[in-house]
């Protein structure tokens, strides 16, 4: 577990679990074989995931933005 800090205040402002080498093993490999079939996948069917993504990160982004500011220590 790690705790993120504020650099303004220094209070934790969140924590993170932390994976083991086990588990980046594990991503990776999920990775590897995910990446067959979004490779296989048509162009235009990727470019609408990609689309639906920017949608609801944009849909997110003022949350996104607090957040952000929080971690760097902006108010």
């Amino acid at each position: 577990m790690i705790e993120s800090v504020s650099p303004h205040s220094g209070e934790v402002i969140g924590k993170t679990q932390l994976g083991s080498g086990e588990d980046y093993n594990a991503c990776v490999e999920a990775m590897n074989e995910e990446k067959k079939r979004w490779m296989a996948m048509p162009a235009p069917a990727r470019g609408e995931i990609v689309r639906q993504i920017g949608e609801a990160l944009r849909e997110k982004k003022v949350a996104l933005g607090s957040l952000l500011a929080l971690e760097v220590g902006k108010i």
